[in-house]
């Protein structure tokens, strides 16, 4: 079974995803505006967000009923979230001359509060996780 602290790092990553994910498609114009952004890459944001926060949320919500996920299931999460840094260093490339300074910060702190997540869900969620101890990829 996970400890309180593995079962909150999951609902914190489930949760923010999605608050993201919302908050980003409702205020998809006004968001394409301020950070200078093409409209379709603030919606590929938005929609993204909310696509991870629907498996990240429901490792959370399994994990609080006692089904503790496996360790492949944690394992995508965590390369989940470095895909997402990869990504976020993509829109940073692509967007760099023309992106206004708030965009290119908020895509930047996105990219750090996502590997620090990638970061506590391997040491601290990654260990309660069912499944042998170590992987034959390790």
């Amino acid at each position: 079974m996970m400890n309180r602290r593995a079962r909150a790092i999951l609902w914190l990553d489930g949760s923010a995803a999605c608050v993201a994910g919302v908050v980003v498609l409702a205020l998809h114009d006004a968001l394409a505006r301020l950070h200078a952004f093409p409209p379709a890459l603030v919606l590929f944001v938005g929609a993204a967000n909310l696509a991870y926060a629907s498996y990240s949320g429901s490792l959370a919500v399994l994990a609080s009923l006692g089904r503790t996920p496996t360790r492949r299931a944690i394992d995508i999460l965590v390369v989940a979230n470095l895909a997402w840094i990869a990504v976020c260093a993509a829109i940073l490339a692509a967007t760099s001359r023309s992106a206004s300074a708030f965009g290119l910060a908020h895509v930047g702190l996105e990219a750090l509060f996502v590997g620090s997540l990638a970061v506590a869900e391997y040491r601290k969620v990654r260990p309660f996780a069912r499944g042998p101890a170590t992987n034959p990829a390790d």
